[in-house]
């Protein structure tokens, strides 16, 4: 029967392969746009205050565990300590763990010969060519990262499988499973699952001694984490976990649909990887490693379909792919080993396979999705975080937000999390629904978040303006924001420019301004939509263009008892009305500057109106004119 050790391999041909699966995966990447996915900066968020020293921490406050992927933020904590700009460290991570993943495959099937590259080959292309490989390698979360610690993993722990003693295999597995739990808090299922599976399949004293040093640094670096998490976060579970995990009918449906469509996009990959299963029934010496790379890929595609793949990219298959990559190269080694007709068979299969499955994942719906956004969502919502905080980076305002990536990153405000990821009491907040909707979606506290007084609220992804999550729609019938908050639609600076809506908290820091004898009613309050939007200056300040003829207004300002002048500071012609809401009485002039009086302490309402094309920076109200 065939070996499947190797007793010698050829270093350039192992190199060899490993650069052609690189440079493939490298073409691959380069048709997705870097940094898609938005969760990507509340890493990358977590990383760089880090850096600030404010720890561990997405705002400031009490600290919240929001990220579910320590490693990944440690390293490209890491890679910007040495010089990588900050935002470019996830790609650097995400491409150098990619090409590591390769590595793997090709290692564990090193030929001995150019001749004997098949197994390698064919592996290593499977990934290079795998839609979820080369997207999650440059769009900022860890998927390849757990791919590589995964890949190389298993090159340590199938000689185990095997029977044979080697406890620098075993520590080592245990050091690499040890990163992949620091890496996910899922990670330690695959080290349980190898662990069990030594002891249960080899039935022998020495497959418990192997499978204990296999776990004990994992085991360690699991408990590890939990003190500290307890500590530094005051509990026991990532805050992510309490946001999103639910084992529910909904989760499940959604996981096997998922599933499916990854499926039918690899068909290319997991038909052959089937036969590994008659492969191992044909040859018992290959049976021990086909048996623990199946166990693996049950396990944990089970437990994704269970807890709810998530289909854009299908980042939770990733190991699936790994491990189905693993599969396919066992029976490529299978096929070389029964001579040179099976070889060039083996080979005219493969390459079939590859462009089949090469075609299939570049037309995947789910995978595709990534290169049809162009523009990508991250990139529009970098430009309107900066945008935010060019205008409002003077006055520290507290941003409420959807999207608890790329707009807080760039912003660099205090933040506050409308959909839990990274609140602690948003995250608990549950109801009898939970588990049934959008996964990460479905929270809030509409009284909370109010409570909180954000002096911004950027609804949606791209501040579409509507309030269509949980928290948002308890707070439409609010006074405290109906009231309360002002909705401005606002235009991105520089580039190609959008517009989107921001409610501003019209006493808020962002809002009107108290100074010594006036009040300052800035003028992106004025900015309503209605032929009105407010832009930056050329000093970086919002101010309200009129495109056309328009009338805007801003309600419930409250002054003092007193004489008051309130005059437009802009360029353009003026009518500024006021209206007293509480004796109904209102005033206007034609010159952009109106007298009033009031008796009493009451709440104003300031309209602005021009017949053309204008533009102002704000309504200034000074107390004590006649």
């Amino acid at each position: 029967m065939p070996s499947t050790h190797r007793p010698s391999t050829s270093t350039s041909a192992t190199l060899g392969v490993w650069g052609i699966a690189a440079a493939l995966l490298w073409v691959h990447t380069r048709s997705y746009p870097v940094l898609t996915y938005d969760d990507a900066f509340i890493s990358l968020r977590y990383t760089q205050r880090l850096l600030e020293g404010h720890g561990l921490t997405w705002t400031d406050g009490s600290p919240v565990e929001g990220y579910s992927n320590l490693l990944w933020v440690l390293g490209c904590a890491g890679l910007a300590a040495l010089g990588v700009d900050l935002i470019a460290t996830p790609v650097v991570l995400g491409l150098v763990s990619a090409v590591a993943a390769l590595g793997a495959v090709v290692v564990a099937f090193a030929p001995a010969t150019w001749r004997d590259t098949l197994p390698a080959f064919t592996g290593s292309m499977f990934l290079a060519l795998s839609g979820p490989i080369a997207l999650w390698a440059v769009s900022g979360l860890e998927g390849c990262l757990v791919a590589a610690l995964l890949g190389w993993a298993l090159v340590l722990l199938r000689p185990l499988a095997d029977g044979l003693e080697d406890p620098r295999r075993a520590w080592g597995a245990g050091v690499l499973l040890a990163l992949l739990c620091l890496t996910r808090p899922d990670g330690p299922l695959f080290t349980a699952v190898a662990c069990l599976f030594l002891v249960g399949y080899l039935r022998t004293w020495r497959a418990l001694r192997q499978a204990a040093r296999v776990a004990l640094i994992p085991v360690l670096a699991v408990l590890g984490q939990v003190v500290f998490r307890w500590n530094y976060y005051g509990d026991w579970l990532p805050n992510t976990a309490r946001a999103k995990l639910a084992l529910t009918a909904t989760r499940a449906s959604s996981g096997l649909t998922c599933l499916a469509d990854a499926a039918s996009a690899s068909y290319a990959l997991w038909i052959p990887a089937i036969l590994a299963l008659a492969v191992a029934w044909r040859d018992p010496k290959r049976r021990p490693r086909v048996a623990l790379v199946t166990t693996l890929l049950v396990a944990w595609t089970g437990y994704a379909a269970t807890v709810g793949c998530e289909p854009y990219g299908f980042r939770m298959l990733i190991p699936s792919f790994v491990l189905l990559a693993f599969l396919v190269a066992e029976v490529a080694d299978w096929v070389e080993d029964q001579g040179a007709r099976g070889r060039l068979l083996g080979w005219i299969v493969a390459l079939v396979a590859l462009g089949l499955f090469s075609s299939t994942q570049r037309s995947e719906p789910n995978i595709a999705l990534a290169r049809q956004k162009r523009p990508p969502t991250t990139e529009r919502a970098a430009a309107l975080g900066r945008t935010l905080a060019t205008g409002f980076g003077d006055y520290d305002p507290l941003l409420a937000v959807d999207a608890a990536g790329a707009i807080p990153y760039h912003t660099g405000f205090r933040a506050l999390d409308m959909l839990g990821l990274n609140d602690a009491h948003i995250g608990r907040n549950h109801d009898d629904s939970f588990g049934t909707g959008l996964q990460g979606h479905e929270l809030g506290d509409g009284d909370y978040v109010l409570s909180q007084e954000p002096d911004l609220i950027v609804s949606g992804t791209l501040g579409t303006g509507g309030l269509r999550y949980a928290g948002g729609r308890e707070m439409r019938g609010d006074p405290r924001f109906t009231e309360g908050y002002q909705r401005v639609l606002l235009e991105t600076d520089g580039g190609a420019p959008f517009r989107f809506y921001t409610f501003v908290r019209v006493e808020g820091s962002a809002g009107v301004r108290r100074e010594s004898g006036s009040v300052v009613v800035p003028g992106v309050l004025f900015a309503r939509g209605k032929g009105t939007v407010g832009t930056l200056n050329d000093r970086g300040a919002f101010e309200t263009v009129f495109e056309g003829p328009a009338s805007v207004t801003v309600e419930r300002v409250a002054l003092q008892a007193g004489a008051w002048a309130a005059s437009v500071e802009g360029d353009g012609a003026f009518v500024v009305s006021v209206r007293d809401e509480g004796t109904g009485r209102t005033v206007s002039s034609a010159d952009g500057t109106v007298r009033f009086s009031l008796t009493r302490p009451d709440h104003v309402s300031i309209m602005v109106v021009a017949d053309a094309p204008a533009r102002f920076r704000t309504v200034r109200l000074s107390s004590g004119h006649d």
